[in-house]
Formats: structure tokens, sequence, C-alpha cells
């Protein structure tokens, strides 16, 4: 009775230590809120995971997802091929069609501009004296 009192504590933790990984709780609370449609503040919850836990495939498909969700499509590609990359291959198609909307509508969204995408800001020159 006292080695099942030892040992079902450490059984127990080892059960869910899969769930408490670095940067777990951010992608559940990014999570929430993505579900809520409040996809720009769900944004920092999922980077944060994924700087906290790089390999947290989950958390760069929501990101990618979040991008997607408000017409960032450029900000979308990178986290999308990162989520393929380390997903299993039963996830690969599914995060490969949003991939594959995100990179279709960057590149009709660099059309409607002119064919060029916007140039990134700058800050401005400083003047030598």
């Amino acid at each position: 009775m006292i080695a099942l009192a030892l040992v079902l504590p450490v059984v127990a933790s080892c059960a869910t230590m899969g769930r408490f990984s670095p940067g777990r709780d951010n992608f559940e609370q990014g999570r929430a809120l993505f579900n809520q449609g409040k996809f720009a503040d769900s944004v920092p919850y999922f980077e944060r995971a994924t700087r906290q836990d790089p390999d947290l495939a989950e958390a760069y498909l929501y990101l990618g997802r979040a991008h997607v969700s408000q017409s960032h499509w450029r900000e979308a590609i990178q986290p999308l091929r990162t989520a393929f990359r380390l997903s299993p291959r039963g996830m690969q198609q599914e995060i490969m069609s949003v991939l594959i909307d995100a990179t279709f509508a960057a590149a009709l969204n660099d059309l409607k501009l002119g064919g060029n995408p916007p140039a990134p800001e700058r800050p401005p020159d400083k003047e030598i004296l």
C-alpha cells in the first residue's frame, strides 16, 4: 500500500508532463482569444509561445491562422511554413491548404498594389553635419 502511494504521484506526473511544456500556457491563452474571434489580441500570446517553445507546431499554426484571419497574408507565411515543418504528416495537409491560401492572397494583394509590395518603413536618415 505504501509503495502504491509513492509510485502513483510519479506516474501521474509523467502522464501530464507533455501538457506543461514551455509556452503551453501562452498558447492556450492565445487559442482562447482566437476562438473568441479576437485574432489581433491572440497574436502576442502565440508569438510568446513560439519563443518559449520553438518546437510547438500548434503555436506556429495558430499564429499563421491569426494573421490570415486579419488579412495579414505576408505575416502568415513564415509561421505556417514552420508549423508545416514541425507537424506530423496528418496535420501537414491542413497546414499546406492554409499556407497556399496565404501565399496566393499575398501575391494577389501585391498585384492590386501595382506589382510592388509595400516598402518597409525606414527611419529617416540622419543629417551629417
